[in-house]
């Protein structure tokens, strides 16, 4: 006992290089330590907050939960973006608005975060290292969000949606983000509208093509009145007027109208008797236009916008274009920071955000839809989309990192929707932050995508000299298979699932992956569930290569609901909880390096259909585990496999004893052969009867 204090206190790292895991027995206590790879995620969507008060309890949470986690043997905790949200006190930070404000302004209706304010942040980072848990952050580089409260004049988007030459070919900016304005106006005005840039198919029905008009004056109120729609004909030609056709019904109120075409102009004219600003928005709509109920919000990237406005000033005479000289596209793209505290060592780049730092930057840009499988770097698909081509933006969001790193210590990151910008600049972001003992801080990047895709990003940002992780999205499809489908899912799938040993030739070395079995996203949306026999797929994946990364409402069995439909739940049974904590004792006790798939390759005989059985190298003296899993419903299952493989360590004549019952034991046989099973819909971890170390339960921990 003495000999482990003392090496806490004066050579931690020595525990973390040599992956000691000692559980000391005694009648009283048992204490594991945690030195190895295994991570938490620290959240879930809509952790608790208290609304009513304003008041984000998660870093106070996290912060108690330390010891415990540090007892079970998790090493690191990925925890959600710190800074303050547009969305304000149930932000889930994903909608950053202020970089620097991690919860000590007065921002967007709260100074707190949802999880905390910058104080309990610090605190919470401090405790958690101090049990020897590093902590991780996730940060969302791709955009910004914003309100009508962050409005500027934007002539980029007024060109972007003026520009003839590739109004058809790219992504509309959205409708409804835009607020256009009609400065100092009088007499007979005439707007046409046109659309572009739609998501669906010209040649589908006008009723997908809808779009409400509305025109007001400062006080951007519309008069409740009866539904006004569009009347044919309206085909754009502004004289001769043919009265009634295409008047609109008056300031303060708004219309509905369809385009049949990429050719299509509606046209529109109002008296207005004395010089005023009117305010024009465009929502993209589909259904009927004469219905209360049917006429619904469509994908705002069916784009429409005012092509041509002209002037009348008196009767009889000649109309005006008045498009270039008094109409003006508001975005919400000037975003400002709040006054900061002075010695807050806030960088010089701090300087808020203007519309050029967002896409699209001129009417040369372009807008790309979200694509299947690749980098779209000026996808408007979050907020605002940041342009991270930009020397101004990049060195903002640069800078960012940098104080992320030195004024909160944080141990690394989590990168977000990686497939928003150039694989380039998330190196260059990587490679600037500032290094620990000489090494770069540790980042894991969610490339949701395939494994060709996954490696072609992790190729690129490694010949730019940054290491950064990658979730294996892959892994956890065919981990999802396994657990749901029964029995009747084939467990040779495993031998070459994933992105370790991928059998398509997109192989990453497992210590350029992250493996994991449920994240914040999958866990709201029922059809990506784990929904059963969650211990397989946590077998696995603390078990083999990769940095395996334990889901927050897995391991204390916190209900997920499907964020669209609330009504469908799933909730992992209680005793995952002991299962997880075993297996990460087996693997920070038992487990490193490399592993061969024996089912697949130690001449296998039995029901490979439904037992995997695999070995893995052993950690410092130890000889490594095997590990087997079993699909079938209800029969305990076994594969006669020979444990013989090159580099392995020759177990003939040994004794081989499940880590968790010593009474369940395997005899290899000269010729290296053994016969491995595992109960129904369970797993085994079989390790040298030599090398076995007792594992002792600990009680349950059940907040949620």
């Amino acid at each position: 006992m003495n000999t482990l204090v003392k090496l806490l206190k004066e050579k931690p790292y020595t525990l973390v290089r040599y992956a000691l895991c000692s559980v000391l027995l005694s009648s009283t206590s048992s204490v594991c330590i945690a030195t190895n790879d295994v991570m938490l995620q620290g959240f879930y969507w809509d952790v608790p907050v208290d609304e009513e008060n304003k008041n984000g309890i998660w870093w106070d949470h996290l912060k108690q939960q330390a010891p415990g986690l540090s007892q079970a043997g998790f090493a690191s905790i990925w925890i959600p973006p710190p800074s303050k949200g547009n969305w304000g006190i149930i932000d889930m930070g994903y909608g950053v608005y202020d970089h620097y404000d991690l919860g000590s302004y007065l921002q967007k209706g709260t100074i707190e975060t949802r999880f905390g304010s910058q104080s309990e942040l610090k605190h919470m980072i401090n405790t958690l290292q101090s049990h020897h848990i590093k902590v991780y952050a996730d940060v969302v580089l791709n955009h910004i969000y914003s309100n009508e409260h962050d409005s500027e004049i934007n002539p980029a988007v007024k060109a972007y949606a003026m520009g003839k030459a590739h109004q058809h070919l790219h992504v509309a900016y959205p409708s409804n983000e835009i607020s256009w304005q009609l400065k100092d106006v009088q007499g007979r005005v005439f707007i046409k509208i046109q659309g572009y840039g739609s998501t669906m198919p010209w040649s589908q029905h006008i009723s997908t093509r809808g779009y409400t008009l509305s025109i007001t004056d400062a006080n951007h109120t519309i008069t409740p009145d009866t539904i006004h729609v569009e009347q044919e004909p309206n085909d754009g030609h502004y004289a001769p007027i043919r009265p009634g056709s295409n008047a609109f019904p008056g300031i303060n109120t708004s219309l509905r109208g369809q385009i049949i075409d990429q050719t299509d102009v509606d046209e529109y004219w109002l008296n207005v008797p004395e010089k005023t600003t009117l305010y024009i928005k465009l929502v993209a709509k589909k259904g009927d236009p004469n219905s209360s109920t049917a006429w619904i919000n469509a994908s705002q990237n069916n784009g429409f916008f005012p092509v041509e406005v002209w002037q009348q000033r008196a009767p009889n005479q000649v109309s005006t274009n008045i498009t270039n000289s008094h109409l003006y596209a508001y975005t919400n793209t000037r975003i400002a920071p709040p006054q900061r505290v002075p010695g807050g060592n806030y960088p010089s780049s701090d300087d808020g955000w203007r519309y050029s730092d967002f896409h699209p930057v001129d009417g040369n840009d372009w807008l790309g839809d979200l694509g299947n499988d690749e980098v779209i770097t000026n996808t408007k698909f979050f907020g605002n989309d940041t342009n991270t081509f930009s020397p101004r933006v990049q060195e903002k969001l640069i800078d960012w990192g940098k104080w992320l790193k030195t004024e909160h210590h944080f141990d690394g990151f989590r990168l977000d929707f990686v497939r928003g910008f150039q694989p380039e600049f998330a190196a260059k972001w990587v490679n600037s932050l500032p290094k620990s003992s000489g090494k770069q801080p540790f980042v894991v990047a969610e490339y949701w995508g395939g494994d060709s895709s996954i490696k072609s990003w992790i190729d690129t940002v490694q010949s730019a000299g940054a290491d950064i992780d990658a979730f294996d999205f892959p892994l956890k499809s065919v981990l999802t298979q396994m657990s749901n489908q029964d029995q009747n899912f084939d467990m040779r799938t495993l031998n070459n699932a994933g992105l370790v040993r991928n059998g398509h030739g997109h192989q990453l070395p497992g210590t350029s992956v992250v493996t994991f079995v449920e994240n914040h996203d999958t866990g709201k949306e029922h059809d990506k569930w784990v929904s059963k026999d969650h211990k397989l797929p946590y077998a696995y994946i603390l078990s083999h290569e990769g940095k395996p990364t334990v889901f927050y409402s897995h391991y204390f069995g916190v209900k997920q609901h499907d964020y669209h439909r609330p009504h469908i739940t799933t909730e992992a049974p209680a005793s995952l909880h002991q299962d997880i904590k075993q297996l990460i004792f087996a693997r920070n006790t038992y487990m490193d390096g490399g592993l061969v798939v024996l089912s697949q390759q130690g001449a296998p005989y039995g029901d490979v259909q439904h037992v995997y059985v695999a070995r893995r190298f052993g950690k410092h003296h130890k000889q490594g585990a095997v590990i087997v899993l079993n699909n079938h419903d209800t029969e305990r299952k076994g594969v006669w496999v020979s444990t013989h493989a090159t580099g392995f360590s020759d177990l003939a004549g040994q004794t081989l004893v499940n880590a968790f019952d010593t009474s369940d034991k395997v005899t290899i046989y000269e010729d290296g052969r053994g016969y491995f099973t595992a109960p129904s819909r369970g797993y085994t971890i079989y390790v040298p009867q030599r090398d076995f170390q007792p594992y002792t339960l600990v009680s349950s921990v059940t907040m949620h």
